[in-house]
C-alpha cells in the first residue's frame, strides 16, 4: 500500500492522466471525510433511537403508573372514610390497568440490556402490587366489620404499610426514569457538540492532507519539468550548453515539449548565418537594442532605438546611456543596471524611464547582459529597451474600473483554463466520430427496429448535450479579450429582447422595463458579451416565472462606497426564489439548481461581468421571487501617459 502510494509521485503518463490523478486524491480526501461522517452520524442516530422506543417510553408509563395507583388509593381510601363499596369497586378495576402498565414497563426495558435492573425493579413491584391487589379487595370491601374484627384490623395496617411502600418504590421508579432521561438528552448533546467538532476538524485536516499531497505530486510532474523547460530557454538565450532531457514516456507531453525544444537548440547549432543577415534582424527588432562598450557608451543601437528616443544614430553614438535615462529613475538604473552589468550580472525587466529628444518620459523595460572574448575578457555589454507606454495606459484604465479585483477573483481560472481547452480539444474528435456514427446507425435501421431506433435518438441527444456542456466549459475556462465600445442600454436592451424572443413568448411572460437612466448616458462595454451576460440572466427569469408571470427589468444609476458613479441594472422575477442554504453558491462553477443545466450559467455572467471592472449578486426579493443585480462602473475619461 505504501509502496503504491509512493509510485505515484513516478507517473510518466500524459498531463491529462496526472491531472486526473490530482482530482482522485481529492476524492479519496474527501470519501474518507465523509464515510467518517456517515459512521459517526449513524451512531448518534442509533442513540437517539433508544431516547425515542426505550427511554421515553419507560419514563412516560412510570409516571402513568404513579398516577394510576395514586388514583386507586384515593378511591380506596374515599370507601374506607365513607363505607361506599362502589368507591372500593372502581379502586379494584383500576388494578386491571396498573398491572397492564407495569406489564408494558417491563416489556420495554428488555428490550435494551442497559436496564436490566430497572427491569428486575420492574418485576419485583408487580410482585409486590400482586400482594396489594389480593389483600386490598378483601379490606376495602367490608370496611364495617373492621371495629369488630381483630383480624381485619391488622390487615388494614399490614395494607397501610404496603400501600406506603409500594407508592414510594413506584415514585422513586418514576424519578429514577425522568432523571435518566435527562441525562440522557444532555449526553446526546455533548456527543452532538463533540461529533460537530471532531467531523470540523477531520474535515480540515484531509483537506490540508488532500491538498499537500496533490501539491506535491503537482510539483513533481508538472511544476518542475515545466521549471526545467524553462531554464533550458534561458540558458539557450544565454547561448549557454543545454543538456539533453532524459528519456520519457511517449504520452508525457511536457516531456516530449522539452525534448523537442532540446533538439530544435541542437538544429540551431548547425545553423549558419551571415553577418548582414544578423545586422538585417537587428535592423528589424521589434524592441530597441543597445550595444554599450566596457566603459557603458553607445557603440551600436538599432532603428527601433532611435525612432523610439528621437535621435539618430550619429547622435547618440558615443555618449553614454545614463544620458537617455530620466532623472526620477537614474538612480535605479545605476544602482541595479549598470552597477549590476559592471560585476559581469545581467539584468532582466528593469522597469525605467528614458527621455526623448522632446524631454519627453517613455516608460519601458530594460534588460541586459555582458558578452565576453574567449579569454573572458567583456567585449560588449549588450541592451534590450521595450517600450511599454501602451501597457502602462492599460495598467491605468484596468485600475480605474477596478478589473484588477475582478482578475484578482478569476486568477485561479489560468491554470485550469490551458487544461479546459485541451480537454475539450481532446474529447471533440471521439465526441463528433461518436455523432457520426451514431447518424449512419440511425440511417442503417430506419424505423426497423422501433427499440433501437428510439435508443439511438436518444445517444444522439445526449452526444449534443455533452458537446453544449464542452462549449460551456471551454468558455468558461479560457480568458476573455474585451472588444470595448460605447453603448447605450436601450441599445443593449433591445438587442437582449431579441436573443430571449422565443422563450419570452412560449412561456407568455411578461417583461416590465424601466430605464431611469440619461439619454446621453453611454456604457464601455464589450457588446457580444454584456448582451450574452444580460440575456441569460433575463433567461433564467423568465425560466424561473410561471406561466404568464412579469420579469421586471430595471436601470439606475449609484454611487459606489468610493463614490465611483455606476448603473445598477436590476432582473426581478415572481418565481419561488432561491433556497437560502444555495444562495451562496450560485455563481460558483457546476453548481446548478434547475434540471438538465451545465451549472456554467451563472459563473460565465460574473465572469463576464467582472471582466467588466463591474459586480454580480443575487438575492431573494422581499415581495417574493429572486433578484439578480448588476452594478456596472459608468466608463471614465481615459488617463493621460507621457508619450
Amino acid at each position: 500500500m505504501n509502496c503504491n502510494l509512493f509510485k505515484i509521485f513516478f507517473v510518466t503518463g500524459s498531463v491529462r492522466t496526472k491531472v486526473w490523478i490530482c482530482v482522485l486524491i481529492a476524492l479519496a480526501g474527501y470519501f474518507v471525510a465523509t464515510l467518517s461522517s456517515f459512521y459517526s452520524n449513524s451512531r448518534q442516530a442509533d442513540r437517539l433511537a433508544a431516547l425515542q422506543t426505550i427511554h421515553f417510553p419507560l419514563a412516560r408509563l412510570s409516571d402513568e403508573t404513579v398516577n394510576t395507583f395514586k388514583n386507586q388509593i384515593s378511591k380506596y381510601e374515599n370507601a374506607f372514610l365513607t363505607g361506599e363499596t362502589e368507591q372500593a369497586i372502581e379502586g379494584n378495576h383500576l388494578s386491571t390497568t396498573i398491572l397492564q402498565l407495569l406489564e408494558q414497563m417491563k416489556k420495554v426495558a428488555a428490550q435494551n440490556t442497559y436496564f436490566s435492573p430497572e427491569a428486575s425493579l420492574i418485576e419485583e413491584l408487580q410482585s409486590q402490587y400482586n400482594e396489594f391487589y389480593r389483600l386490598a379487595p378483601e379490606v376495602y370491601l367490608r370496611t364495617q366489620s373492621i371495629e369488630t374484627s381483630l383480624e381485619l384490623q391488622k390487615k388494614v395496617q399490614q395494607l397501610g404499610n404496603m400501600q406506603t411502600r409500594l407508592l414510594d418504590d413506584l415514585l422513586n421508579l418514576s424519578q429514577h426514569l425522568a432523571h435518566s432521561v435527562e441525562q440522557d438528552i444532555q449526553d446526546e448533546r455533548r456527543h452532538a457538540q463533540t461529533n460537530t467538532l471532531f467531523l470540523g476538524l477531520l474535515f480540515v485536516l484531509v483537506l490540508i492532507i488532500a491538498t499537500l499531497i496533490s501539491r506535491c505530486f503537482a510539483n513533481r510532474q508538472i511544476i518542475e519539468p515545466l521549471n526545467h523547460i524553462q531554464e533550458m530557454v534561458v540558458r539557450f538565450a544565454q547561448n549557454r550548453e543545454i543538456s539533453q532531457p532524459p528519456q520519457g514516456n511517449k504520452d508525457d507531453e511536457i516531456n516530449n515539449l522539452a525534448t523537442s525544444f532540446w533538439g530544435m537548440t541542437e538544429e540551431l547549432k548547425q545553423t549558419m548565418v551571415s553577418k548582414s543577415y544578423v545586422d538585417n534582424i537587428i535592423k528589424h527588432m521589434s524592441g530597441g537594442l543597445m550595444v554599450l562598450s566596457a566603459d557603458q557608451t553607445l557603440i551600436k543601437i538599432n532603428n527601433t532605438t532611435a525612432t523610439l528616443l528621437g535621435f539618430s544614430e550619429k547622435e547618440m553614438l558615443g555618449r553614454q546611456i545614463s544620458e537617455f535615462i530620466s532623472d526620477d529613475t537614474i538612480h535605479l538604473f545605476k544602482n541595479r543596471a549598470l552597477n549590476v552589468l559592471a560585476r559581469g550580472e545581467e539584468v532582466i525587466n528593469l522597469e525605467i524611464c528614458l527621455v526623448t529628444l522632446q524631454k519627453t518620459k517613455i516608460p519601458a523595460l530594460f534588460s541586459g547582459s555582458v558578452m565576453r572574448t574567449p579569454d573572458q575578457e567583456v567585449e560588449a555589454i549588450i541592451c534590450v529597451v521595450n517600450d511599454i507606454t501602451q501597457r502602462k495606459k492599460a495598467e491605468a484604465m484596468l485600475r480605474k474600473i477596478e478589473v484588477e479585483r475582478a482578475l484578482a477573483k478569476t486568477a485561479s481560472l489560468a491554470a485550469i483554463g490551458e487544461l479546459t481547452s485541451s480537454i475539450a480539444h481532446e474529447m471533440r474528435n471521439p465526441l463528433s466520430s461518436i455523432k457520426m456514427n451514431i447518424k449512419t446507425i440511425q440511417q442503417k435501421l430506419g424505423t426497423e427496429d422501433a427499440i433501437f431506433s428510439e435508443l439511438t435518438e436518444i445517444t444522439c441527444q445526449q452526444s449534443m448535450r455533452l458537446e453544449t456542456m464542452l462549449n460551456d466549459l471551454l468558455s468558461y475556462g479560457k480568458p476573455l479579450q474585451l472588444n470595448l465600445s460605447q453603448s447605450s442600454f436601450p441599445a443593449l436592451m433591445q438587442e437582449t429582447l431579441s436573443t430571449i424572443a422565443q422563450e419570452k413568448k412560449n412561456r407568455g411572460v411578461v417583461l416590465e422595463i424601466n430605464n431611469n437612466l440619461s439619454d446621453d448616458l453611454s456604457l464601455l462595454v464589450d457588446v457580444e458579451l454584456f448582451i450574452r451576460a444580460f440575456s441569460n440572466l433575463v433567461l433564467n427569469a423568465i425560466q424561473w416565472s410561471p406561466q404568464d408571470g412579469t420579469v421586471q427589468i430595471t436601470a439606475r444609476t449609484s454611487r459606489h462606497a468610493d463614490q465611483i458613479k455606476q448603473v445598477v441594472i436590476q432582473v426581478r422575477d415572481n418565481g419561488p426564489g432561491i433556497n437560502p442554504e444555495k444562495i451562496g453558491r450560485l455563481f460558483q462553477p457546476f453548481f446548478t439548481t434547475r434540471e438538465g443545466g451545465t451549472g456554467l450559467g451563472l459563473a460565465n455572467v460574473r465572469k463576464i461581468i467582472e471582466y467588466h471592472g463591474g459586480t454580480v449578486t443575487g438575492e431573494n426579493s422581499l415581495a417574493g421571487g429572486a433578484v439578480f443585480t448588476i452594478f456596472l462602473p459608468i466608463a471614465q475619461p481615459e488617463p493621460t501617459i507621457e508619450a
